[in-house]
Protein backbone atom coordinates (compact mmCIF):
# COMPACT_ATOMS: atom_id res chain seq x y z
CA UNK A 1 0.00 0.00 0.00
CA UNK A 2 1.55 3.42 -1.49
CA UNK A 3 1.73 5.82 1.25
CA UNK A 4 0.08 9.08 0.90
CA UNK A 5 1.92 12.28 -0.24
CA UNK A 6 2.36 14.56 1.94
CA UNK A 7 2.46 18.48 0.87
CA UNK A 8 3.75 21.10 2.89
CA UNK A 9 1.53 23.45 4.16
CA UNK A 10 3.12 27.07 4.48
CA UNK A 11 2.32 30.21 6.30
CA UNK A 12 2.32 33.62 3.81
CA UNK A 13 2.23 36.99 5.88
CA UNK A 14 0.73 39.44 3.73
CA UNK A 15 0.47 43.19 4.82
CA UNK A 16 0.16 44.50 1.52
CA UNK A 17 3.99 46.18 2.14
CA UNK A 18 6.45 45.91 -0.41
CA UNK A 19 8.44 43.04 1.78
CA UNK A 20 5.28 41.03 1.57
CA UNK A 21 5.05 41.61 -2.02
CA UNK A 22 8.34 39.98 -2.17
CA UNK A 23 7.54 37.22 0.13
CA UNK A 24 4.65 36.19 -2.56
CA UNK A 25 7.30 36.80 -5.39
CA UNK A 26 10.02 34.27 -3.82
CA UNK A 27 7.08 31.63 -3.80
CA UNK A 28 6.02 32.27 -7.21
CA UNK A 29 9.37 31.87 -8.77
CA UNK A 30 11.40 29.52 -6.69
CA UNK A 31 8.36 27.17 -6.24
CA UNK A 32 6.34 27.18 -9.51
CA UNK A 33 6.35 23.23 -10.68
CA UNK A 34 6.53 22.44 -7.19
CA UNK A 35 3.60 21.27 -5.00
CA UNK A 36 2.16 23.49 -1.99
CA UNK A 37 -0.43 24.60 0.31
CA UNK A 38 -0.01 27.87 1.41
CA UNK A 39 -2.38 29.79 3.73
CA UNK A 40 -1.91 33.59 2.87
CA UNK A 41 -2.65 35.44 6.58
CA UNK A 42 -3.24 38.86 6.98
CA UNK A 43 -3.94 40.72 10.14
CA UNK A 44 -6.26 43.79 10.75
CA UNK A 45 -6.71 46.15 13.24
CA UNK A 46 -10.16 45.86 14.87
CA UNK A 47 -12.15 49.41 14.41
CA UNK A 48 -12.90 49.24 17.84
CA UNK A 49 -8.89 50.18 18.92
CA UNK A 50 -9.32 53.52 17.66
CA UNK A 51 -12.64 54.76 19.29
CA UNK A 52 -13.21 55.92 22.58
CA UNK A 53 -17.05 54.53 23.80
CA UNK A 54 -19.17 57.02 25.37
CA UNK A 55 -20.56 56.65 28.48
CA UNK A 56 -24.58 57.34 27.87
CA UNK A 57 -25.98 53.67 27.08
CA UNK A 58 -27.81 54.64 23.62
CA UNK A 59 -24.67 56.25 22.16
CA UNK A 60 -22.99 53.28 23.60
CA UNK A 61 -25.07 50.65 21.69
CA UNK A 62 -24.85 52.59 18.90
CA UNK A 63 -21.48 52.90 18.58
CA UNK A 64 -20.68 49.70 19.06
CA UNK A 65 -23.46 48.47 16.23
CA UNK A 66 -21.25 50.65 13.75
CA UNK A 67 -17.91 49.68 15.22
CA UNK A 68 -19.20 45.89 14.28
CA UNK A 69 -20.44 47.27 10.89
CA UNK A 70 -17.45 48.69 10.14
CA UNK A 71 -15.28 45.33 11.22
CA UNK A 72 -17.68 43.34 8.85
CA UNK A 73 -17.09 45.80 5.86
CA UNK A 74 -12.83 46.01 6.58
CA UNK A 75 -12.77 42.04 6.83
CA UNK A 76 -14.70 41.80 3.65
CA UNK A 77 -12.45 43.84 2.29
CA UNK A 78 -9.48 42.26 3.12
CA UNK A 79 -10.77 39.15 2.66
CA UNK A 80 -11.36 39.98 -1.05
CA UNK A 81 -7.81 41.16 -1.36
CA UNK A 82 -6.12 37.57 -0.65
CA UNK A 83 -8.68 36.28 -2.49
CA UNK A 84 -7.03 37.89 -5.81
CA UNK A 85 -3.80 37.51 -4.28
CA UNK A 86 -4.07 33.58 -4.33
CA UNK A 87 -5.42 33.62 -7.97
CA UNK A 88 -2.57 35.57 -8.82
CA UNK A 89 -0.35 32.88 -7.25
CA UNK A 90 -2.01 29.90 -8.66
CA UNK A 91 -1.27 30.86 -12.15
CA UNK A 92 2.13 30.76 -11.15
CA UNK A 93 2.71 27.58 -8.48
CA UNK A 94 0.92 24.25 -8.50
CA UNK A 95 -0.75 25.12 -4.75
CA UNK A 96 -3.73 25.17 -2.76
CA UNK A 97 -4.63 28.33 -1.34
CA UNK A 98 -6.61 29.53 1.94
CA UNK A 99 -7.19 32.91 2.54
CA UNK A 100 -7.15 33.83 6.44
CA UNK A 101 -7.67 37.00 7.71
CA UNK A 102 -7.65 37.94 11.66
CA UNK A 103 -8.06 40.55 13.68
CA UNK A 104 -5.70 42.04 15.56
CA UNK A 105 -5.37 41.20 19.49
CA UNK A 106 -2.25 42.43 21.14
CA UNK A 107 1.31 41.66 19.96
CA UNK A 108 1.08 40.56 16.03
CA UNK A 109 4.14 38.21 16.11
CA UNK A 110 2.31 36.70 19.04
CA UNK A 111 -0.57 36.20 16.78
CA UNK A 112 0.78 34.52 13.90
CA UNK A 113 2.75 32.34 16.21
CA UNK A 114 -0.17 31.04 17.86
CA UNK A 115 -2.13 30.66 14.79
CA UNK A 116 1.09 28.60 13.06
CA UNK A 117 0.92 26.17 16.00
CA UNK A 118 -2.61 25.84 16.08
CA UNK A 119 -2.52 24.92 12.83
CA UNK A 120 0.67 22.99 12.25
CA UNK A 121 2.29 24.76 9.33
CA UNK A 122 5.77 23.66 7.97
CA UNK A 123 6.81 26.87 7.90
CA UNK A 124 6.08 30.93 8.33
CA UNK A 125 7.08 32.91 5.18
CA UNK A 126 7.77 36.22 5.82
CA UNK A 127 9.28 39.84 4.06
CA UNK A 128 12.62 41.17 6.30
CA UNK A 129 12.65 44.63 6.43
CA UNK A 130 14.37 47.10 8.30
CA UNK A 131 17.88 47.51 9.37
CA UNK A 132 19.93 44.06 10.14
CA UNK A 133 22.09 45.52 13.13
CA UNK A 134 21.87 44.06 15.94
CA UNK A 135 20.59 46.25 18.03
CA UNK A 136 17.21 46.25 15.65
CA UNK A 137 16.91 42.40 16.32
CA UNK A 138 17.05 43.07 19.79
CA UNK A 139 14.96 46.01 20.21
CA UNK A 140 11.70 44.21 18.26
CA UNK A 141 9.87 44.06 15.37
CA UNK A 142 7.69 41.44 14.26
CA UNK A 143 10.12 39.26 11.73
CA UNK A 144 12.89 39.24 14.49
CA UNK A 145 10.20 37.71 17.30
CA UNK A 146 9.66 35.18 15.04
CA UNK A 147 13.15 34.26 14.33
CA UNK A 148 13.76 33.95 18.30
CA UNK A 149 10.81 32.59 19.43
CA UNK A 150 8.67 30.95 16.65
CA UNK A 151 8.77 26.68 17.01
CA UNK A 152 8.24 26.82 13.60
CA UNK A 153 10.69 27.77 10.87
CA UNK A 154 10.67 30.72 9.45
CA UNK A 155 11.67 31.57 5.84
CA UNK A 156 12.76 35.50 5.53
CA UNK A 157 12.95 37.00 2.27
CA UNK A 158 15.19 39.62 1.06
CA UNK A 159 16.43 40.41 -2.53
CA UNK A 160 14.70 40.69 -5.98
CA UNK A 161 16.25 37.98 -7.93
CA UNK A 162 16.08 34.55 -6.79
CA UNK A 163 17.05 30.92 -8.61
CA UNK A 164 16.26 27.17 -7.14
CA UNK A 165 19.80 26.56 -5.68
CA UNK A 166 19.63 25.64 -1.92
CA UNK A 167 22.59 25.66 0.71
CA UNK A 168 21.77 24.05 3.62
CA UNK A 169 24.22 24.89 6.58
CA UNK A 170 25.01 21.37 7.88
CA UNK A 171 25.98 20.56 11.66
CA UNK A 172 26.58 17.56 12.95
CA UNK A 173 24.16 15.92 15.77
CA UNK A 174 20.70 16.75 16.73
CA UNK A 175 20.07 20.25 14.47
CA UNK A 176 21.85 19.14 11.78
CA UNK A 177 19.57 15.92 11.51
CA UNK A 178 16.51 18.11 11.88
CA UNK A 179 17.91 20.26 8.76
CA UNK A 180 17.81 17.71 6.67
CA UNK A 181 14.93 15.92 7.69
CA UNK A 182 12.84 19.50 6.94
CA UNK A 183 14.65 20.40 3.86
CA UNK A 184 14.27 16.95 2.45
CA UNK A 185 10.75 17.13 3.30
CA UNK A 186 9.57 20.34 1.97
CA UNK A 187 11.88 19.70 -1.40
CA UNK A 188 10.51 16.40 -2.17
CA UNK A 189 8.06 17.19 -4.29
CA UNK A 190 10.23 20.30 -6.09
CA UNK A 191 11.52 18.76 -9.43
CA UNK A 192 14.04 21.62 -10.03
CA UNK A 193 15.78 22.19 -6.56
CA UNK A 194 19.36 22.33 -6.45
CA UNK A 195 20.54 20.93 -2.80
CA UNK A 196 23.58 21.28 -1.54
CA UNK A 197 24.69 20.40 1.90
CA UNK A 198 27.52 22.55 3.34
CA UNK A 199 29.54 21.32 6.55
CA UNK A 200 33.09 22.39 7.92
CA UNK A 201 34.87 19.96 8.96
CA UNK A 202 36.56 20.00 12.55
CA UNK A 203 39.98 21.55 12.18
CA UNK A 204 41.91 17.93 12.91
CA UNK A 205 39.27 15.84 10.80
CA UNK A 206 40.25 12.44 8.84
CA UNK A 207 38.33 13.79 5.46
CA UNK A 208 39.93 16.24 3.26
CA UNK A 209 37.67 18.43 1.01
CA UNK A 210 35.10 16.46 -0.91
CA UNK A 211 32.01 17.58 -3.12
CA UNK A 212 29.95 14.63 -4.24
CA UNK A 213 27.29 12.17 -3.44
CA UNK A 214 26.62 10.44 0.11
CA UNK A 215 27.52 6.79 -1.04
CA UNK A 216 31.02 8.09 -1.35
CA UNK A 217 31.61 10.13 1.61
CA UNK A 218 30.17 7.20 4.25
CA UNK A 219 32.82 4.99 2.34
CA UNK A 220 35.78 7.64 2.69
CA UNK A 221 34.80 8.20 5.99
CA UNK A 222 37.08 6.92 8.88
CA UNK A 223 35.86 8.43 11.96
CA UNK A 224 32.90 7.14 13.33
CA UNK A 225 30.99 9.77 14.48
CA UNK A 226 31.04 11.34 10.98
CA UNK A 227 30.18 7.81 9.22
CA UNK A 228 27.41 7.12 11.94
CA UNK A 229 25.64 11.04 11.28
CA UNK A 230 26.04 10.30 7.42
CA UNK A 231 24.01 6.88 7.57
CA UNK A 232 21.30 8.70 9.44
CA UNK A 233 20.91 11.29 6.95
CA UNK A 234 21.05 8.75 3.82
CA UNK A 235 17.84 7.18 5.84
CA UNK A 236 16.38 10.12 6.64
CA UNK A 237 16.61 11.15 2.58
CA UNK A 238 15.49 7.92 1.86
CA UNK A 239 12.35 7.90 3.86
CA UNK A 240 11.42 11.46 2.00
CA UNK A 241 12.18 10.08 -0.74
CA UNK A 242 14.22 13.06 -2.16
CA UNK A 243 15.82 12.06 -5.06
CA UNK A 244 19.71 11.42 -5.02
CA UNK A 245 20.68 12.93 -8.59
CA UNK A 246 19.03 16.54 -6.72
CA UNK A 247 21.70 16.05 -3.96
CA UNK A 248 25.17 17.57 -4.00
CA UNK A 249 27.48 17.17 -0.23
CA UNK A 250 30.06 19.26 0.17
CA UNK A 251 32.76 18.89 3.07
CA UNK A 252 35.67 21.24 3.36
CA UNK A 253 38.04 22.29 5.99
CA UNK A 254 37.54 25.96 7.21
CA UNK A 255 40.27 29.25 7.79
CA UNK A 256 37.51 31.71 7.93
CA UNK A 257 35.12 29.98 10.35
CA UNK A 258 31.81 28.45 9.61
CA UNK A 259 30.06 31.97 9.09
CA UNK A 260 32.50 33.20 6.78
CA UNK A 261 32.56 30.14 4.76
CA UNK A 262 28.89 29.90 4.38
CA UNK A 263 28.94 33.18 3.33
CA UNK A 264 32.30 32.71 1.26
CA UNK A 265 30.20 29.38 -0.37
CA UNK A 266 26.97 31.18 -1.06
CA UNK A 267 28.56 34.30 -3.37
CA UNK A 268 30.89 31.78 -4.77
CA UNK A 269 27.87 29.67 -6.13
CA UNK A 270 25.14 32.09 -5.92
CA UNK A 271 22.62 29.97 -3.95
CA UNK A 272 19.94 32.38 -3.61
CA UNK A 273 18.26 30.54 -0.12
CA UNK A 274 20.48 29.21 2.93
CA UNK A 275 18.96 27.19 5.05
CA UNK A 276 20.71 27.43 8.49
CA UNK A 277 19.40 25.71 12.45
CA UNK A 278 19.12 27.67 15.66
CA UNK A 279 20.56 26.01 18.53
CA UNK A 280 17.33 26.01 21.22
CA UNK A 281 15.29 28.48 22.97
CA UNK A 282 17.52 30.49 24.47
CA UNK A 283 15.54 34.01 24.02
CA UNK A 284 17.04 36.85 22.69
CA UNK A 285 20.36 36.85 24.35
CA UNK A 286 21.67 33.44 23.71
CA UNK A 287 20.71 33.85 20.42
CA UNK A 288 22.34 37.39 19.71
CA UNK A 289 25.96 37.00 21.02
CA UNK A 290 27.78 36.06 17.98
CA UNK A 291 26.42 32.97 16.91
CA UNK A 292 27.01 31.50 13.12
CA UNK A 293 22.99 31.92 12.81
CA UNK A 294 22.55 35.39 13.72
CA UNK A 295 26.00 36.53 11.58
CA UNK A 296 24.62 35.12 8.18
CA UNK A 297 20.90 36.68 8.48
CA UNK A 298 22.54 40.27 9.40
CA UNK A 299 25.33 39.50 6.10
CA UNK A 300 22.67 38.97 3.54
CA UNK A 301 20.78 41.37 2.38
CA UNK A 302 19.65 39.78 -1.18
CA UNK A 303 18.79 36.09 -0.04
CA UNK A 304 16.39 33.93 0.98
CA UNK A 305 17.01 32.52 4.99
CA UNK A 306 15.50 29.85 6.56
CA UNK A 307 15.71 30.05 10.18
CA UNK A 308 15.01 26.11 11.74
CA UNK A 309 14.90 25.84 15.04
Amino acid sequence: MENKKIIPHLLLCYDGTPSSYKALSYLQKVFEKAELEITILKIITHPSESQVMPTDLYKKLLREELIEKKAKEEFLKAQEELEEIGQRLKEKIKAKIYPKVIFKYGDIAESIMRFSQENMFDGIVVGKRGLSKIATFILGGITHKLIVLSSIPVWLIRGETWNKKFLIALDLGETGLKLVDYVSFVLAHHPDAEITFFHIFYPFSDLKDFKGDIEELIEIAKNKEYKEFLVKIRKNLEENGIPRERIRFEFKRGLFGPAGEIIKAVKKENFSTVVIGRRGRTGVKGFFLGSVSQKIISYFEDRAIWVVN
